[in-house]
């Protein structure tokens, strides 16, 4: 099943969507190139550590809007194609289907987040090999950005759910902007508390390389409860999704 979705992709520009998230995060990495002076004159080096958080800071702030719209699409298109009747009369459980379109959004997720902290990746390797850092820089930067692939899906099923009550992508993709909307404007405010709203999670691990800020602050105190609140997002989003999909009516062109 995850494999017949992929190759419905394949005719679509849906998978572009995960290059157009990587294009602006891997823009945003280099500027670490840009001449930059220390306070006491001396030209600053490249700090690997500002690369993956200046990347991890761009793909946080236009994931909402990618990924809510390649959900959208993966789980309404055939509802938007009149072919839902086609789908369901699979010998397949619908809970199978579903499962397979989330695995998918998942895929284009995780390819999303790998793409875009190439440069950051390739520039750090470098490095490692002329000897000026270690791996253990690196690894954060891979950490960080498992962590907000895993994070940003905890928000798909909400947009699953929308997009199926709706049957068509509109008001999921309307859904994406305002998340968006709201993750931009908090992350510009840096503030600890902002990460408890669920699309803006995955800024947590991002935080977490701000030098400036996460020195200064430690631990963010709202860690645990950001986590339970997306846990509980994604757990009842999900469960809603699932019991409507499978007790959903099929009705002749739907």
């Amino acid at each position: 099943m995850i494999y017949t979705e992929l190759l419905k992709l394949k005719a679509t520009k849906i998978p572009w969507l995960a290059l157009l998230g990587a294009i602006p995060a891997n823009l945003v990495t280099l500027f670490a190139f840009l001449p930059r002076i220390m306070p006491d004159g001396t030209r600053a080096g490249i700090d690997i550590q500002d690369m993956f958080y200046r990347q991890g800071m761009m793909l946080v702030m236009i994931a909402p809007s990618i990924f809510t719209l390649i959900t959208a699409y993966i789980i309404a298109r055939e509802y938007q194609e009149r072919t839902i009747n086609q789908l369901f009369s699979y010998p397949v459980s619908r809970a199978s289907i579903l499962a397979a379109k989330l695995s998918v959004v998942f895929i284009l997720i995780a390819a999303t987040t790998v793409l875009s902290c190439i440069a950051a990746f390739v520039v750090g390797f470098v490095k490692l090999l002329q000897g000026h850092i270690d791996f253990t820089m690196i690894g954060l930067g891979l950490k960080t950005n498992l962590l907000i692939c895993l994070l940003s899906f905890g928000t798909v099923p909400v947009a699953a759910a929308v997009s199926l009550v709706a049957k068509n992508v509109i008001p999921a993709a309307v859904l994406g902007v305002f998340a968006t909307i709201v993750t931009v404007i908090g992350e510009i405010g840096h503030g600890q508390g902002g990460i408890l709203f669920p699309w803006l999670a995955p800024y947590w691990p991002v935080r977490h390389l701000a030098q400036d800020i996460a020195d200064n602050t430690g631990a963010n105190p709202y860690a645990v409860p950001a986590l339970i609140i997306l846990a509980l997002t994604f757990i009842l989003s999900l469960a809603f999704s699932l019991v409507y999909y499978m007790r959903s009516d099929v009705h002749s062109g739907s």
